[in-house]
């Protein structure tokens, strides 16, 4: 789990944690050490916390959320990765007409053989 690099990270401690969950602090060192694991609901709350997926959390994405299954991810390119970090701050309509746009380049939507 990731829990404890992202909260050092963003220099939170545990106890605000625990506040913020309605738990005691040990419980979040618990989380943090492996000895207890959270609860979808309790998870949820903590990847809207620190603004993350649970998959983040969970050690299954990387910070990009290509989620890994059995610890392998997918390795993006710079380009890739740029195009990911513009596409993420675009509005839902910008997407859409971003999406149309890419498979008007390539001739083939992205729904279809792509």
């Amino acid at each position: 789990m990731n829990l404890k690099s992202i909260r050092e990270k963003k220099g939170v401690s545990q106890f605000e944690i625990a506040k913020y969950l309605g738990v005691v602090r040990s419980t979040i060192c618990q989380y943090e050490n492996g000895k207890r694991k959270p609860d979808p609901e309790t998870l949820i709350k903590l990847a809207n916390f620190f603004g993350v997926s649970t998959d983040y959390l969970l050690g299954r994405s990387d910070d990009f959320g290509n989620v890994t299954i059995n610890g392998i991810a997918p390795a993006l390119s710079d380009e890739e990765r740029e195009l990911l970090a513009l596409f993420r701050k675009m509005t839902n309509s910008q997407k859409v007409r971003f999406v149309g746009y890419g498979e008007g380049l390539i001739g083939v939507p992205m729904g279809k053989n792509a």
